[in-house]
């Protein structure tokens, strides 16, 4: 049996309300040389038998069972069963395009990139449990490595470069160079894993078109609440990001871009400190967000940011006499945001 074109690699837990939609979305897609590698990841809802029953009724779809672990271990399990010539990633809780395929693989055969993303919506429900979409585009275009890393961390804008999903892989490189998900990083691994292909990639090419599908409306995705090492993991990924610009001399080039993103990145940790719906101690709520305030590269990066308003100001300009009032006006802030207070 020959190799198929594309492995598909769908990494799943406790996702049963959204997974048959999601292999679905798969199996519909006018390109149809492909391998669907399902990964469950100690699932114990009925994610597991909606798998299995797929797997009977498709020659195609692969399903490999592990015990629980990181979403990274999941995706090193399915590079290591992967057997196309390149490798696309996705969510168990999301959707692609019933072109999706069929584009990234022309787009392929037209530029012979070593990378190539296109451009994604995000699926959100409004109060009538409707759905509506945002889109997240980039232009069309194609680089050479020397141009791309001019201008790389711009692609950090919208996360472009921050998600494996709306990507599109050679397996040769990945093989070859030994590139994996580091499972030793529980946030922001996708960056990282971008970042080691990048490093061996030579031509990148973009694709306006938003074809990948990422669900915000999945609560137990967007609610999993904070840990003090978050910071440090955002603190990993930035440096080495950072370090490697510097070796190949355009970090200045990129330099308004990532520290942007940097300063977006700890923004978003600071919401999520306040919109989780974990119960959190007071003392460990504070204690998380001086470790993002005292944070040199925090203050840094906020030179660097364009937005303003309440919460920029507080940061940027140190407008609090401690810590204490600080999470007392973000409960306030955040409540006005969700409806309801944290304690």
């Amino acid at each position: 049996m020959n190799s198929p074109k594309i492995s598909l690699i769908v990494t799943i837990y406790q996702v049963e309300q959204y997974l048959e939609r999601c292999i679905q979305s798969v199996l519909n897609q006018t390109f149809k040389d492909f391998e669907l590698i399902l990964v469950d990841n100690g699932s114990t809802d009925g994610s597991t038998e909606i798998c299995e029953n797929y797997k009977e009724k498709d020659e195609r779809i692969k399903f490999i069972q592990k015990s629980h672990g990181s979403i990274a271990s999941g995706r090193n399990v399915g590079l290591k069963n992967a057997t196309g010539q390149f490798i696309q990633f996705m969510d168990a809780d999301d959707l692609i395009a019933p072109n999706m395929l069929q584009k990234m693989y022309s787009n392929y055969i037209q530029s012979n990139s070593d990378l190539i993303t296109c451009g994604y919506q995000k699926m959100y429900l409004n109060e009538k449990d409707e759905e509506y979409f945002v889109k997240c585009e980039v232009e069309d275009q194609t680089y050479s490595k020397t141009d791309f890393l001019l201008v790389c961390a711009k692609y950090c804008q919208n996360f472009m470069l921050y998600f494996v999903w709306n990507k599109f892989y050679r397996a040769d490189v990945i093989r070859n160079k030994g590139i994996w998900f580091d499972e030793s990083i529980t946030r922001s691994e996708d960056v990282l894993f971008n970042l080691e292909y990048i490093k061996h990639a030579n031509s990148f090419s973009f694709i306006k078109e938003p074809l990948y599908i990422y669900n915000r409306s999945n609560v137990n995705s967007i609610t999993k609440g904070f840990e003090m090492k978050d910071v440090e993991m955002q603190n990993i990924t930035y440096g080495r990001f950072r370090d490697y610009l510097y070796e190949q001399r355009v970090y200045h080039s990129n330099e308004q871009y990532l520290e942007h993103q940097y300063a977006v990145t700890m923004f978003s940790l600071v919401a999520q400190a306040y919109m989780t719906s974990k119960d959190v101690p007071k003392k460990v709520r504070r204690a998380y967000l001086k470790s993002i305030l005292d944070n040199q590269w925090t203050q840094k990066a906020l030179r660097y940011f364009s937005y303003s308003g309440l919460l920029t100001n507080l940061i940027k300009y140190k407008i609090y006499k401690s810590i204490n009032t600080t999470d007392s006006i973000f409960r306030v802030y955040f409540y006005l945001k969700r409806g309801k207070f944290v304690d």
